[in-house]
């Protein structure tokens, strides 16, 4: 509908006592939670990776010393893209606004940020399973049962096989299967997970496993050994209403790349009388490892990939 008079009457009206608009609150960012938020000035980010040595080899006296490869691991890319926004009403429109709604449409262009940004950001875990969304060199999904090694050692698994539904029992088998990844080389590394990112339809559960004084769902006197370890993050740009992770926040590898950060730019067409205003961002996301995040499609269904 074109921002003109005719179609915006009730924006004429000073009898009108009030016009609703943009009357909503704004969802709190989640992506700065999860996402580890970067700045690059290239048209493209590249993240590589070179392994570290295995064990000690026991050598006899007077033997040769043990000599060991690094290993190149994946390369992953990070390619900007544009996202932009704009509107336009006519002069008269803006000039006659009784109710200041005009001037008000700029600023819900900074909401259109967050929702992009959101939705985009979310993206990845709402695709966690999806063989048709990968980012690591590995070309799998960020959650998948059969990540490779660079040393081309045993495959390793940071999704659950059967998704399992969050309850006590499977939040420390997640908590386990999470901190025991090893890395390139089979060696032992320390993960500690203490994110716990959920959709909200999982708030109440979550809340009830990592908030309640004692052990929650039992008669018995039991400490709750999860108060006080997990960080909730309730997404609701997360679809799924099952779906559970597990993340590292101090080594996982979620990347955010702002290439060019908000700009908001208004102009005036001279020939048609109108005003312009628009906003224009570019940024890339994804993963440059899989280590560090953990889920769950949460569905009780058989998961392999």
């Amino acid at each position: 509908m074109a921002a003109t008079r005719g179609n915006f009457a009730d924006e004429l009206d000073p009898s009108i006592r009030t016009i609703f608009f943009d009357r909503y609150d704004q969802e709190p960012q989640v992506m700065p939670q999860v996402f580890n938020v970067l700045t690059t000035s290239q048209q493209t980010e590249t993240d590589s990776a070179t392994t570290a040595f295995g064990k000690l080899q026991q050598t006899s006296e007077l033997g040769s010393l043990d000599y060991e490869d690094p290993l190149k691991m994946y390369r992953t890319t990070y390619t900007p893209l544009k996202y932009t926004k704009g509107f336009k009403v006519s002069q008269e429109l803006k000039e006659d606004d009784q109710n200041n709604v005009i001037m008000r449409m700029p600023a819900a262009l900074a909401k259109s940020v967050v929702y992009t940004t959101e939705y985009w950001a979310a993206s990845v875990f709402n695709n966690a399973f999806s063989t048709s969304y990968t980012s690591y060199g590995d070309a799998l999904p960020l959650c998948s049962t059969a990540h490779t090694r660079a040393d081309g050692g045993s495959n390793q698994s940071n999704a659950s096989g059967n998704g399992i539904t969050l309850n006590e029992a499977n939040l420390e088998t997640a908590r386990l299967a999470a901190e025991k990844a090893l890395n390139d080389k089979g060696e032992i590394v320390n993960f500690r997970m203490d994110n716990l990112l959920i959709p909200i339809d999982l708030r109440k559960t979550a809340q009830i496993l990592t908030e309640s004084t004692l052990r929650p769902g039992t008669a018995n006197n039991d400490v709750n050994i999860y108060t006080g370890v997990f960080n909730i993050i309730t997404w609701r740009y997360i679809t799924s209403t099952t779906a559970w992770f597990l993340l590292d926040k101090s080594n996982q590898l979620l990347q955010w790349f702002w290439r060019i950060r908000p700009e908001f730019k208004n102009d005036y067409n001279f020939d048609a009388d109108a005003a312009l205003y628009k906003v224009r961002i570019r940024f890339a996301y994804g993963w440059s490892d899989w280590r560090g995040v953990w889920g769950s499609a949460g569905d009780a269904a058989e998961y392999t990939s």
